[in-house]
This record gives C-alpha cells, structure tokens and sequence, in this order.
C-alpha cells in the first residue's frame, strides 16, 4: 500500500476496480479524487485538476453488453481519454501512473504461447464484435508507451486476467456475475457456445494487491500481466466447480451465444505472470473456492440491503 502522505487521483472510480481502490485508500488514510462520469466527470474532456502523486486510471466500458451498444465512445474513452490522461500527468509531473489494459489484447495465442507472456504479438481482427473495447486497449497501450519515450513519463500499464468478486455488478454480463445472479433467482446458470474456451481467474483482492505493485515497484514503460496462471479452466469446468462450491445441483444449461453478447472471444487465455510478480514479489494466494464463497456473500449482503 502506498504512503498515507501521498494523493491519488482514480479514475474510473465507480466501477468495479475503483470501488476496490477507493476502499483501501480511505481505510489507509489517503487523500485522493474520485473521477467518474458517473458524477458528472468525462475524461474525454481535458482535465482541469490540481496535482495529484498517484493517478489510477481503471475508466473504460469493459461489460461485453455495454461495449457493444457503445462501440464508439468505447474506443473515444481509450484513445480521447487516455491522452488527456496522460496529458494531465505531463503537465503535473506526476510520481507514478498506472493505466488498465487488459488481456484481451492478445486475441487467441497458439497452444505453444499458452501461458502468455506480456512479449506475445496479439492476434486482435480491426472488424468484429469485440473490436472497439480490443482495439482500444492497444491504442491506450500505444500512447503509453509514446509518453514514456518521448516525455519518460512514469507510466505503467497492466493487462489484468479474468478478475471476480466484490463489486462486480451482478448486471454487467461478466460469466461468475452472470452466474451469481442465476444463484440468487434459483435458475439455471448458462454457458455460451460449446464451453470448451478457456480462462483462468483471479480474486480481485490478489489483483489489486499486484496493481498496486506494480504502481510503486514496476518499471517505467513497461506492461505487466495480472492475474491468476493456475488453474486454467473451460466454462464447461468453471460451472461444475461454481455449482460444487456454492452446492447449486444440476443447474447447468449451455446455450447458443445471445444477440447481446460477443461471439468473437478468444478460446483461450491464461497469463505468464513471471515478470509481476518478479518486480513486485506478489501474487495471488486465494483459492477459487474460496473467491467464489467471498462473492457469493458480497451478493448476499447486497441483496439483504434492497430488502
């Protein structure tokens, strides 16, 4: 955790890793900015802040439903938004900026690129369903690394793998969401497509941990992959274990991919985390049992609170 004496501005607070952030900064004691179009904030709009030490940029619309009903201002919010990020880090002098990618950028690397490390060339088509949220993910990283040359601005990026838990919204589309609210309405939970594509996933508490090292410990200019190596799982596995874990008896259906959801996702992904954990010393120690009982209780509690 960072130094109580040092200020954060977060951006893209409201969302499920702000939420994270803006809990261990206010339990740690930090003075930090919250920035969310939700109140009224747009970093597609220059920045007009005071300096901050610490700027975390988690904005995007990551929820395949959402990205996809909003393929442009999707790619506005990683270009437009992320050179006005970086523009407001330029003229502060920032201490450390740490940006959100994501894993998606490297498409479906071939069986002998599985684990992936962060020097794999992604394989991402400029035409399908998940282009704009692929696509602008590269472009945020392009800038990045053009800040760091040009103006060796301190910026790290992250490519986090498959996050779960508190504070996902249980609306937003995502597989273990999706499932928890079928949990919580005593339904079927479903998998899309064949379900033989694979993910790993982490815990987000063991996510943060590690973007959180990687803000104060990683190097200037570089990309890191976070996330969870082990174990690698198709949506076939994920759903025994899901409904093993939470003892949800045979409610397993797979169903054609729905009108709202991307077809075109990449059949596997499994993260090389050998460089993060390297240069920070963490990694994830939570067990997928274990991040599933945290979520499901996280649900529970939030449902308890609307009654």
């Amino acid at each position: 955790m960072i130094d109580k004496s040092k200020s954060v501005l977060l951006i893209g607070s409201d969302g499920f890793l702000g939420n994270w952030f803006k809990d261990q900064l206010t339990a740690n004691g930090n003075e930090f900015r919250t920035y969310d179009i939700r109140n009224g904030d747009d970093i597609c709009n220059p920045l007009d802040l005071p300096r901050y030490d610490y700027v975390i940029n988690c904005a995007g619309i990551a929820s395949p439903e959402k990205y996809m009903k909003k393929p442009v201002e999707t790619m506005d919010v990683s270009y437009i938004g992320t050179k006005n990020v970086l523009d407001y880090c330029l003229k502060h002098k920032v201490e450390s900026i740490l940006m959100f990618s994501s894993s998606e950028v490297y498409g479906t690397p071939p069986s002998n690129k599985i684990p992936t490390k962060e020097t794999f060339i992604g394989t991402i088509p400029t035409r399908n369903s998940r282009s704009c949220y692929d696509i602008g993910k590269q472009v945020l990283e392009t800038l990045c690394y053009y800040y760091y040359l040009i103006h060796k601005l301190p910026v790290k990026v992250v490519r986090p793998f498959n996050f779960y838990g508190e504070y996902m919204g249980i609306n937003d589309n995502r597989v273990l969401s999706n499932w928890m609210r079928n949990y919580l309405n005593n339904e079927n939970i479903t998998v899309y497509g064949n379900g033989n594509q694979t993910r790993t996933f982490c815990y987000v508490g063991d996510g943060i941990d590690m973007c959180w090292g990687v803000l104060l410990k990683g190097k200037n200019g570089e990309v890191y992959n976070v996330g969870n190596p082990t174990p690698e799982l198709s949506m076939n596995e994920l759903a025994e274990i899901f409904c093993n874990t939470l003892q949800y008896k045979d409610k397993i259906r797979v169903i054609e991919y729905p009108d709202f959801y991307p077809k075109d996702e990449p059949l596997r992904r499994c993260p090389n985390i050998d460089k993060v954990v390297m240069d920070t010393g963490i990694q994830p120690k939570t067990s997928l049992n274990d991040g599933l009982k945290l979520m499901l209780d996280y649900f529970l509690k939030e449902e308890k609170n609307k009654s």
